[in-house]
C-alpha cells in the first residue's frame, strides 16, 4: 500500500466531501471505491475492520471513517487533515443556504418552500424512528424506548423538560451490574448535567453551543438524525430557533454534501446572527460544528487500536446497547414536538395540503422505499412551483 503526501491526501478527501451526498451508507461506499479500490491506500480488511469500529462509537460514522483512513495513511495530522477537508465542501454549504434562509425570511417564494419542506422532514424524522423501533428486538429495549418517550412527553407538559443526554446515559447505565453503576455514573451525569458559567451575551451563546453540541456528539448513535432530539428542545428553548425554522435547518443539512450533523452549522448561524453581525454568525456556526464533531476527531485520534479493544468490553457493550435500546423513544418524542410545532392546524388550507403531504411521505418511505433525498428534491419542486403558481394568480 502507497502512503500519500498530505497536499494528496487533503486534496482527495476534499474531492470526496463535495460528492458526499445520499447519506452515511453512500458517503462509506464511496469511500471504499476511492481510498480501498482506486488509489490502493488501505487494504480491504483494514477498511472494513475500521468501518466496524466507527459504526460502533458515538458520531456520524462516515466522517470517522474519513478521519480514520487518514489517520492510517499519514498518522496523526493525516487524521485531521481528512477530516477537516472532507467536511469543509459540506460546511461551506451550509454556511451559504444559512445565510440565504436568513436572507429570504418573510419572503413568499422563501415561505411557500418551507410551507412544503417541513411536513417531508417531518415525515423523514418519523421514519427514521420507525425505522429504529424496528430494530428493537428485546422486550427490555422497547421497554427503555418507551419510558424515554414518556419522560419526553411528560416533562414537557409540565414545562421542566429532563436533558435528553442525561435520559439516554441513564438507561446505558441501567444495563451495567450494580457495583458498576456506581463506578461509571459520576464521569457520565457530571458533566452531561453541568451548566455552563455566567458570561457576557456573546460569550455565553458560544459557550451554551459549544456545550449543547459536544454533548450531543458524544451520543450520536444509530444515525445523523439522532442529533435531531439531543438538541430540539435547547435550540427552540432558548429562542434561537423555531420549530419550523429548524425543521428547515435539518433540510438544509439533508441538501448538503457530508452528514446532516452539519445542522449544527445552521443552528449556530442563526443564533450567532440574533446577537451580532455576519462575522459573529460564521464564529458560532464554526463554534457548533467544532464541538459537534470534536469527539469523533479526538475518539479516532487517540488511538483506533486500544478503541477497538475497549469497544468489546462487557459493560461498554452493556452500556451501548442500553443507549441505542432508549434511542427511539426520544426520537419519537421529536417527531412529535416538531410535528405539532411546526405543520398548520389542519382546520387550515396550508394545514389540510402539509399533513396530507407528511402522510403521504411516510406512506413513499415505508411502502416504496423512496430515498429521502429524492423525496426532499421534489418537495422543494412542489415548492418552487406553488410559488410560481401564486405569482402567476
Amino acid at each position: 500500500m502507497q502512503s500519500p503526501c498530505l497536499s494528496t491526501l487533503a486534496l482527495t478527501f476534499l474531492r470526496l466531501g463535495s460528492l458526499g451526498f445520499g447519506g452515511p451508507q453512500a458517503h462509506q461506499a464511496l469511500l471504499r471505491s476511492e481510498i480501498v479500490e482506486r488509489l490502493e491506500w488501505v487494504e480491504a480488511q483494514t477498511f472494513e475492520e475500521g468501518l466496524v469500529l466507527c459504526e460502533t462509537l458515538p458520531g456520524p460514522s462516515s466522517s470517522q471513517l474519513a478521519i480514520l483512513l487518514g489517520w492510517q495513511c499519514r498518522g496523526l495530522i493525516g487524521g485531521l487533515v481528512s477530516g477537516l477537508c472532507f467536511l469543509l465542501p459540506g460546511l461551506l454549504t451550509v454556511l451559504v443556504l444559512s445565510e440565504l434562509w436568513r436572507r429570504g425570511r418573510g419572503v413568499d417564494w422563501t415561505s411557500d418552500l418551507s410551507v412544503v419542506i417541513q411536513p417531508v422532514i417531518a415525515a423523514m424524522i418519523w421514519n427514521f424512528s420507525w425505522r429504529l423501533s424496528e430494530g428493537l428486538q428485546q422486550a427490555w429495549q422497547r421497554l427503555s424506548s418507551v419510558l424515554v418517550l414518556a419522560a419526553i412527553l411528560i416533562t414537557q407538559q409540565l414545562g421542566h423538560q429532563v436533558p435528553i443526554a442525561l435520559l439516554l446515559v441513564t438507561c446505558g447505565l441501567a444495563r451495567l451490574p450494580r457495583r458498576s453503576q456506581l463506578a461509571w455514573m459520576p464521569w457520565w451525569l457530571l458533566p452531561l448535567g453541568a451548566a455552563a458559567p455566567p458570561l457576557g451575551a456573546q460569550f455565553q451563546l458560544l459557550g451554551d453551543l459549544a456545550w449543547l453540541f459536544f454533548k450531543a456528539g458524544l451520543l450520536v448513535f444509530g444515525g445523523g438524525l439522532v442529533i435531531i432530539p439531543l438538541m430540539e428542545y435547547a435550540v427552540i428553548e432558548n429562542g434561537w430557533l423555531s420549530s419550523g425554522a429548524f425543521l428547515d435547518g435539518v433540510a438544509i443539512g439533508q441538501l448538503s454534501p457530508g452528514p446532516v450533523v452539519l445542522t449544527s452549522a445552521f443552528v449556530g448561524y442563526q443564533a450567532g446572527w440574533n446577537l451580532g453581525s455576519t462575522a459573529f454568525a460564521i464564529t458560532a456556526a464554526l463554534v457548533a460544528t467544532a464541538a459537534v464533531f470534536a469527539p469523533s476527531f479526538l475518539l479516532i485520534l487517540m488511538g483506533a487500536p486500544v478503541l477497538d479493544r475497549w469497544r468489546r468490553h462487557e459493560n461498554v457493550q452493556r452500556v451501548l446497547e442500553g443507549v441505542r435500546g432508549a434511542i427511539p423513544g426520544a426520537v419519537t418524542a421529536a417527531a412529535l414536538s416538531l410535528t405539532i410545532g411546526s405543520l398548520e392546524p389542519i382546520s387550515t388550507s396550508d394545514g389540510i395540503a402539509q399533513w396530507t403531504l407528511l402522510l403521504g411521505c411516510v406512506a413513499a418511505l415505508r411502502l416504496w422505499n423512496i430515498k429521502p433525498e429524492w423525496l426532499l428534491l421534489s418537495g422543494l419542486l412542489i415548492g418552487v412551483g406553488r410559488s410560481a403558481v401564486r405569482m402567476a394568480f
